[in-house]
């Protein structure tokens, strides 16, 4: 997994828990950054967990 998602990772649900518009900010930067890169370790992972919070929040 690339140090990026799975740090990605881990923002994902402190943004979930929080709701900081300035950590979705920096998500949506980080997605965009890792999208050419959907088949390293981490990074579809990532990017669909993100997806769940932003598309189909709880």
């Amino acid at each position: 997994m690339t140090l990026a998602a799975r740090i990605g990772g881990q923002a994902v649900g402190i943004a979930a828990e929080t709701g900081s518009a300035r950590i979705f900010g920096q998500l949506d930067r980080l997605d965009q950054a890792l999208a050419p890169a959907t088949d390293e370790d981490g990074v579809a992972e990532f990017r669909a967990s993100l997806d769940r919070i932003v598309l189909h929040p709880a």
